[in-house]
Parts: structure tokens; sequence; C-alpha cells
């Protein structure tokens, strides 16, 4: 016999309502058979997330991002409602669909798995779902770094620091850096560098399995792991930095579309077959 689903809430009560939607939404679980846990706890304990099923984060994208070490960990399915800002990873807003809510909360969506960046400095281990960065901790200060690439020298990066992004984190700070978009299913990391020195310094997408080795040379950077800054790197120290082969599960409806959300988010031309339909619509 299938034992019971359960649903774990993830909730940011900083944002206006997301406590009372979580509750709308468990009580709709709770009538459908779904045992739901809810966490308004930041970040939320690691305790919170075993034996869920699925998880659904009320919130925006910083939400996601600060559970995503447990959601991996756990393999545990993740779907948002976003009440933040672009929402990228949070897809939905807070008038989800009733049935729609029920086929992501049962695991009858569409997975996605998205691919992560680790790195060790200092005997830690930190693994992150956008971008590690490492940015000049000093006000107007440049930091220097040697770069290579499974023990081959690449180059000597000077500026305000360097970026290094998923698929998923090149369309937050290394777009705006000027950063190319990789595509979620690419198995890949971009390295982008901010405000070089040398204009022809310019973004680097290295494969799975590359090993990065970065040596400050001079400066001191704040190591930053999906915006929280958890180290900081001085003259002479290094860190390794890699793609590992775990990965965060995010479910969708099955008509989900990739670049629909680009279009969206990023204010690109409308599909034309979108624009059709609306035309037609319109004229009945």
């Amino acid at each position: 016999m299938k034992k019971n689903r359960k649903i774990l809430f993830v909730v940011n009560v900083q944002k206006p309502n997301a406590l009372d939607i979580a509750n709308k939404l468990s009580a709709v679980a709770k009538e459908n058979g779904i045992d739901t846990a809810i966490s308004t706890v930041h970040p939320t304990p690691e305790e919170y997330f075993i034996d869920i099923d699925s998880c659904c984060v009320i919130g925006g994208d910083g939400t996601i991002l600060s559970c995503a070490k447990m959601l991996a960990k756990y393999s545990i399915p993740v779907f948002g409602i976003n009440l933040g800002k672009l929402g990228f990873l949070a897809t939905y807003n807070e008038d989800i669909d009733k049935d729609l809510f029920l086929l992501l909360a049962q695991g009858d969506g569409k997975v996605f798995e998205r691919a992560m960046l680790q790195t060790s400095y200092q005997n830690k281990n930190y693994l992150v779902l956008n971008d590690f960065v490492l940015k000049d901790s000093r006000i107007g200060g440049i930091s220097k770094f040697r770069i290579y690439a499974d023990n081959e020298f690449i180059a000597e990066y000077m500026g305000d620091g360097l970026i290094f992004a998923t698929p998923t984190g090149c369309t937050a700070y290394n777009l705006s850096a000027g950063g190319p978009i990789i595509h979620p299913k690419s198995r890949s990391f971009v390295m982008t560098p901010i405000c070089p020195h040398t204009l022809s310094n310019r973004s680097l997408v290295l494969s799975y399995g590359t090993l990065v080795k970065i040596i400050c040379v001079s400066g001191e950077s704040a190591l930053i792991a999906d915006g929280t800054q958890v180290a900081t790197m001085t003259k002479g120290s290094e860190l390794e930095l890699y793609m590992p082969p775990c990965s965060v599960k995010f479910m969708r409806y099955r008509g989900h579309s990739y670049f629909g959300i680009l279009r969206s988010k990023l204010g690109w031309a409308d599909d034309p077959r979108e624009l059709e339909n609306k035309n037609r619509m319109s004229k009945k």
C-alpha cells in the first residue's frame, strides 16, 4: 500500500499574505489526503525536509535558493508561488488553480533537473543553485585572480571580481554583467568577469567535469554563495570549483515552456503563434 504523500510549504513571512496562501493551499492538500508541514523559519532547518515528497515555496526566487541545498540532498521536487519580482524559479502566482496545485502536490507534474555548482574553501564545502561571486570587499578595491581549468592556466583577471554561474543562475547577476544565457539542459557553467580592466576579458563557458582553480593574486574578495557571503579570499588563498552530480528538481505543469518564461520575464517579442491566437479571439 502506497504511503500518504506529504508536502512541505516553505514560507517567506516577510511577503504579504504568504502565510495565508500557505494555510489555504495546506487545507486543499489535506482535503485530498496529502499530509502537510509548514516552515516559516529562515533558513528552514534540515529536519523539515525529512520524509517529504514535494515542496511548495511561497515567496520568490530567493526563498527557493535558501533551501536549494536541502532540496538537492533529499531529492525533493519543488515548485514556487512567486510573491517577489521577476520569478524565474517561482513561476506560479498566488491565484494558482486548485487542480493545478493538486497535480503538482501529488507529483504528477513534469520534473526538470537543474545543475548546481560546488566549491571547497578552507576545508568547507559550499553548494549553490545560482552562482558563486568573488567580489572585492573594499570600497573601490580591485582584485586580481589567476584561473586554471583542469590544471591548465587560462589567464589572470583583474577587476571588481568574477561570477561563476549555473545555467539557472545565468539570468541573474551573470546576465547583468554581460554574460550569456545558457539553456538549463546544458551541462555547463559560465565564468564572467565583473568590470574587467582588460577589455578582451569576456565570459568563458566551461563543461561539466571541469575543475576550476582560482588563486587570489592580490586584493581581498568576498566569496558570495547564492547572495550570502560565506568567506573572504585574501592574497595567496585559493579555491576549487566544479559541477557536482547532484541537482535540484523543479516540478512544472506539462505544458511548461522555458523560452516562454524568458520572453515574459525579459520582455522579448511575443511568439507569433500566440499573437495570432490573441487576434483570433479578439475578433470573435
